[in-house]
């Protein structure tokens, strides 16, 4: 049978955890919604897969099962409910992509789309874009859970040198090392230390860390600037105020941080150049690049290994090619249309997701709170021992701590993950004029916000692009716009004026 005249498929339904499965009605609901689809399509539904378990993973068992059926078994496609029923990892996306390419088709219901369509593709690739940035933020911010811990002053990580890690996150004087740091930040006040020489100091008074070595510049420098050490937390996301026993006075921290800040030293540049810090590898022995201006005017970029033949590259020249890898994943109007579609109906999936995923954290709350009660009535039943009971209880509050945050990460998610979306649409309906009308430190700017890394290869500048850009980048291109259209070789970044 072909497929053009075939119209047998599979149908995928799915939670995300097994409460939903036994107590939701989301799979009769999502099953209903796909065989009235069926029936307006005039589609015969071979199977039914049911799975409990987030997309966001990779290897659902029945999912699986069903592609392997798919590409066995003669049928046409596949029918989800919407398109994050599908998949929320990028492994998964790939492997429908593949399948999509050998002819097959996926169909959304919610959507009203399908891959039979172009318009129908490219929202699948935007929507799976969204949903698998949804899902690592929403990961990022459930990790923010020991935001909750900060906030009482504990702390989840390792604490600093001088201090020792108590139960339950707390923070107490270590009676060996705090007196010995306590003593290098004293004398590091006085303004008769460099950095170099205060960690020699701390190896002439003994000072180790909890491997047993003594501390190297590095590490010297970084108990120099923490400042745990007059009493506050310092994490990735703030400050916060910890109920731990400070080893010296804030006055104290902020003479050492003068020190440390006198003693700097910032290296003014007569220009500034797009490409520096790192940003580009020699295309032969893999160092990085130095830059120079030759005339006053004309700025390049070039190798300091004598051995290497690159002589001067043209920063004009490999900025033209940056901006023109910035005109190939800017949105024409349709696809801006679409965007703007897409992020519709991600915002309506959100809610729904959320509203989910909040059903199911309240009925394992609700679940706790009832054995929580339990525990006292066999308490006061004298059904339990007081050892016993303890650790229980600390057990169920630890999960039901971890619930709460879960619950706060999925309120916080929302609005966020829907502002960046919004943002990423504006950037990307003209990053080239963004570009061209920024300055130097805004061009610079703009592309480490967009990229991973650049390389100068023998057919040009490439780009690795950020996660979020990389399946714009991806996307089916026009006929008009074939890759290498614009590629320029290495040996056209040379300019007239040569290092050597």
């Amino acid at each position: 049978m072909s497929q053009s005249s075939n119209n047998k498929f599979l149908a995928y339904v799915r939670v995300s955890t097994k409460d939903q499965q036994e107590h939701g009605t989301s799979l009769t609901e999502q099953r209903g919604y796909i065989e009235r689809y069926a029936e307006s399509k005039g589609f015969v539904i071979e199977k039914f897969y049911i799975e409990a378990e987030s997309a966001s993973k990779a290897g659902r068992q029945k999912f699986a099962e069903m592609l392997k059926d798919l590409t066995e078994g003669g049928y046409k496609g596949i029918i989800f409910h919407k398109t994050d029923r599908s998949a929320r990892n990028p492994t998964d996306q790939a492997v429908l992509y593949e399948l999509m390419q050998k002819g097959f088709e996926f169909h959304f219901v919610l959507e009203g789309t399908s891959t039979a369509e172009p318009n129908g593709r490219y929202v699948m690739y935007l929507l799976w874009g969204m949903a698998s940035g949804y899902t690592e933020n929403l990961r990022a911010e459930i990790n923010k859970g020991i935001l909750g811990r900060l906030k009482m002053g504990r702390v989840p990580a390792q604490v600093p040198i001088g201090y020792n890690k108590a139960e339950e996150c707390r923070a107490i004087i270590d009676p060996m090392r705090a007196p010995m740091v306590r003593q290098i930040l004293r004398e590091y006040a006085s303004g008769r230390y460099s950095v170099q020489m205060i960690t020699k100091r701390g190896q002439e008074i003994g000072l180790m860390n909890r491997n047993g070595r003594y501390l190297n510049k590095s590490s010297m420098h970084a108990l120099l600037r923490q400042p745990f050490y007059y009493g506050l937390i310092r994490h990735r996301k703030g400050f916060f105020n910890g109920d731990h026993e400070p080893l010296i006075p804030k006055a104290l921290f902020d003479r050492v941080q003068y020190f440390l800040t006198r003693k700097g030293f910032k290296r003014k540049y007569a220009h500034e150049y797009i490409f520096t810090g790192g940003m580009l590898k020699c295309p032969e022995c893999k160092v990085s690049l130095k830059s120079m201006t030759a005339k006053g005017k004309f700025k390049y970029y070039y190798c300091r290994n004598k051995e290497c033949s690159v002589k001067a590259l043209s920063e004009k020249k490999i900025s033209d090619q940056a901006l023109e890898h910035l005109r190939s994943i800017e949105f024409n109007d349709m696809e801006l249309d679409g965007f703007k579609k897409a992020l519709r109906v991600f915002q309506e999936q959100t809610n729904d997701h959320k509203r989910e995923q909040m059903r199911a954290v309240n009925l394992e709350l609700n679940n706790i709170q009832a054995r929580l009660d339990g525990l006292v009535n066999k308490l006061v039943e004298q059904t339990l021992d007081d050892e016993t009971f303890g650790k229980m209880r600390k057990a169920l509050l630890d999960k039901q701590l971890e619930l709460r945050e879960r619950r706060d990460a999925l309120e916080r998610t929302d609005t966020k993950k829907l502002a960046q979306l919004e943002t990423f649409g504006k950037l990307l309906k003209s990053p080239s004029l963004a570009y061209q009308k920024a300055d130097v430190i805004n061009k610079r700017r703009l592309l480490v916000s967009m990229t991973e890394n650049l390389e100068l290869t023998p057919n040009g500048l490439a780009i690795k692009w950020k996660k979020a850009f990389e399946m714009v980048a991806n996307r089916p291109k026009p006929k008009s716009s074939a890759p290498g259209r614009n590629r320029t070789c290495i040996a056209s970044f040379g300019g007239r004026h040569p290092i050597r």
